[in-house]
């Protein structure tokens, strides 16, 4: 039996390659997408840096785990978002961890 949901989203724990001195430290997020129409996800690999924010800011529900300098752990909102979607690393890693995480199981949210 195969069960229709309405807004389904999954999480997906995300790794990010920040870049630092010497090289990169992988850090993660954990990261609650919604499921992507088909033509949506198949349009990825043609689109351009702000039309990927874009798709990001379709896709991403929520982002856990963020944290300041002091380590506070940062509320989500646009502007945390914005923020986020800026830095090139990060749009990179959101996009990748949309696709690798449409292979795992998702929960059924209103």
């Amino acid at each position: 039996m195969f069960r229709l949901q309405d807004n389904p989203t999954f999480t997906h724990k995300v790794p990010v390659m920040v870049p630092v001195d010497g090289g990169h430290d992988e850090q993660t997020l954990t990261v609650r997408y919604r499921v992507m129409e088909t033509e949506a996800v198949d349009r990825l690999a043609s689109l351009k840096t702000d039309d990927l924010t874009d798709f990001l800011k379709e896709a991403v529900v929520e982002i856990n785990d963020v944290v300041g300098c002091e380590d506070q752990l940062l509320p989500w909102n646009h502007a945390l978002r914005d923020r986020l979607f800026g830095l090139y690393y990060e749009r990179m890693a959101l996009v990748n961890g949309s696709t690798k995480g449409r292979k795992t199981s998702w929960n059924c949210r209103n």
